[in-house]
This record gives C-alpha cells, structure tokens and sequence, in this order.
C-alpha cells in the first residue's frame, strides 16, 4: 500500500488517550512487547472501554476474560455505596459533607482504575499503588482518611452481597501509623497563635470577623458550626448547638464579649432566614464543597496582619480553644462544650454535666484570651 491509498490516520481525541491508530483502522496499544487492538477509528470510546477492561489483565500477561454483565465493576460498586449513604443523608443519619468526601473517594477511585475495572479483579498491587500515588498528594492524616474511606466502599460490597469474598487489600494499603503522624505533626509548626498574634487579628478584624473569632475562642466553633448557626440555637447566656458534622449536642456559656458581638453582628436583612450570619452578598458562611468563604477571609486577614502561615487558619482557633481548655483538666465538659463523643463505658452512664463545671471551662479560657480585648477595653476607658 502506497502513500497515496494509505488511509488518513484520525487525530487522538485528547492529548493523553492512551491508544494509537494502526494501520488496520483500529485503536492499538503495545503491551508487554505486543501490539493489542481494541476497536474501530470511528468508535474511540468503545475502544477507550475495552482497553480500560483489559489493560490490567494483559499487562499481568493474562487473557482477559469475556465481559460478565452480572460482575461487579468500581463503577457500580462506587455508585452503589453513594447511594445508600444519600439515603442516610435525607434521613438526617449523615452529613451531607460526609457523603461528599465519599463521592470525591469514589470518582478517584473510579478515575484511576477505569469504570470497567471489576472489582474481583483488583489485586493487593493494585491497592499498594493506589496508596503509593495518593501517599505523594496527600498528608498523613489525609491519607489515612483516603484508604478508611476506600476499605468502606469493598466492605459495603461485601456485605451487600455484590461480591462473593472480601477483598484482600495487602499489607501496603495500611493507614500510616500513629508514631508516623505524630512525627510528622512534630515536625510543622503550631497551629495554634500566640496571644500577641490574636490580638493584632482581633484588632484589624472586620466587626463580624470579631464575632467569628470569638465564637471560635469561647465555644469552639469551626466553620461549618459559624456558617450553619441559627437562632434558635442562642438560649439567653448560652449556645446550645448540636454540631453539623456529628448532630452531637453541644452546650456552652457565653461571654459577655461574645453575647454583646452576635447581637450586634447577627443578620437583620432576611428575617425568613434562621442563620445568624450572612455574608455581605446575603449569602450563607457555609458551603458543602469548595473553597470555604469563612476561611478565604480569615487568610485576607492574617496576610494583611503578616500572620499567614500555611496549614494555620480559622479552625486553628478551635484547636487553640481545646488546648487552652485543657489546662481545666474536665475532659467531659470539654467534650460536651465541644461537641466530642465519648462512647466509653463509664461515659455511657453519664445523664448530663452540671453548668457551673461548663461555666469553668469557658472562664478559664476567657483567663488567657483576656489580653486579647486589653488595646480596646482601653481605647474605650473601661474593663471588663
């Protein structure tokens, strides 16, 4: 066949589509030394699907076998775990951020394995892979998060009945161990700000970003507990608020700093609305997914105060809180200021915690942010 009656090549769909035209007019790919072919020029995402459904088998140097409709892929396993938790969700047994960390799990999963990938054909090398890839992305933490979150969608498998025998992930898909992550905790700096450094934010801070810090410094309220704050749960003297993330109940006094800054901040445009706060375009502080508002305008403030410093933002307040708090040494009213759960034996019989234990928490860490006040206190002739 000359030049002339050689059939034109089509381009590649996309830069990085893993197939080649042959001469045969069909999409090819050489593995292990050996040409394979996976369909026609005029069908390159059937080709793309075949390749995707065979590439592991033969890269092994196995004979793929026929597809079986009935054998369960990532896809279908990944889709099948979401929607039982979005049952979960509208049922109010789980956060929607929660089901949203599962989703974005899940299409990495079904990214790096291929749609078609079945599951009953996943080996332990394939998990050590997977974790030796995100290991280079993600933090420890993260990371631990990441394959907790993976064995979550091929145990649901299991017990659903969708594969006969639980998957063997290998001894290379272990969550890193906790030596491993306090050393590398040890290793950054704090989270947490010094004094001097809270009261240069509190003091260049907008009104309503006072109110947040504070907040953050009495209660211990992270982003997601600002941005889904509502009035009902403001009692007199009080927050009463279950946390989003858990629905655990929360109970915590108020400062006066803290009371005075929410009347005087709170939103009055919408009174249809129950949040507290607004931002200036009459939108909510909260967002599922995405870049966190709360947290975008803390860091303008800390740039502008010299004070930013990676991997320390708003929610290291809420660390600041709970390591301040410490030094009251009651770990149960902590927890229930908090929002932690305890689910220990001895935590089980517990019925409540009495206010005055919850008022000496909140008071011994108003004891060390009390500097924080002293520029304005003085600017405006009177203390506490």
């Amino acid at each position: 066949m000359n030049d002339s009656t050689r059939p034109k090549k089509p381009n590649k769909p996309y830069p990085d589509f893993p197939l080649y035209p042959h001469n045969s007019k069909r999409w090819a790919k050489k593995i292990n030394k050996r040409t394979h072919y996976f369909g026609p020029w005029d069908d390159w995402k059937g080709a793309l699907e075949r390749w995707q459904y065979e590439n592991d088998y033969l890269q092994q140097g196995k004979t793929p076998p026929p597809r079986n409709v009935e054998a369960l892929t990532v896809e279908d396993m990944v889709n099948g775990l979401l929607e039982h938790r979005e049952a979960k969700v509208f049922s109010g047994e789980l956060s929607r951020r929660t089901w949203l960390d599962y989703r974005r799990v899940g299409r990495s999963l079904i990214k790096d394995w291929g749609r078609y990938r079945t599951v009953e054909s996943l080996t332990p090398s394939d998990f050590q892979k997977l974790r030796e890839k995100y290991s280079k992305k993600l933090q420890l933490i993260a990371l631990g998060d990441f394959i907790r979150r993976t064995k979550t969608f091929f145990n649901f498998a299991y017990k659903q009945g969708l594969i006969e025998h639980p998957v063997r992930f290998g001894l290379g898909f272990e969550k890193p161990s906790r030596k491993s992550i306090k050393k590398a905790k040890q290793a950054k700096p704090a989270k947490i700000f010094t004094i001097e450094e809270l009261q240069t934010l509190y003091r260049e801070a907008s009104p309503q970003m006072q109110t947040f810090m504070l907040l953050a410094l009495n209660c211990g309220f992270g982003n997601s507990d600002i941005g889904q704050l509502e009035g009902r749960h403001i009692d007199g003297q009080w927050m009463r608020s279950p946390r989003p993330k858990t629905s655990v109940e929360r109970d915590c006094p108020l400062w006066a700093e803290t009371k005075a800054a929410i009347e005087a901040t709170r939103q009055t445009s919408k009174p249809d609305c129950p949040l507290v706060f607004l931002t200036k375009r009459g939108l909510s502080w909260h967002k599922d997914e995405g870049a966190n508002p709360l947290s975008a305008e803390f860091r303008k403030l800390c740039i502008a105060c010299g004070l930013h410093q990676k991997g320390r933002g708003f929610y290291s307040l809420r660390h600041q809180f709970r390591t301040v708090a410490d030094g009251s040494r009651d770990r149960a009213a902590i927890d229930r200021i908090m929002g932690h759960s305890d689910d220990s034996m001895g935590a089980m019989y517990v019925e409540w915690i009495e206010p005055d234990r919850l008022q000496a928490v909140v008071d011994h860490v108003y004891q060390w942010v009390k500097p924080m006040f002293a520029e304005s206190m003085q600017s405006e002739g009177g203390e506490k």
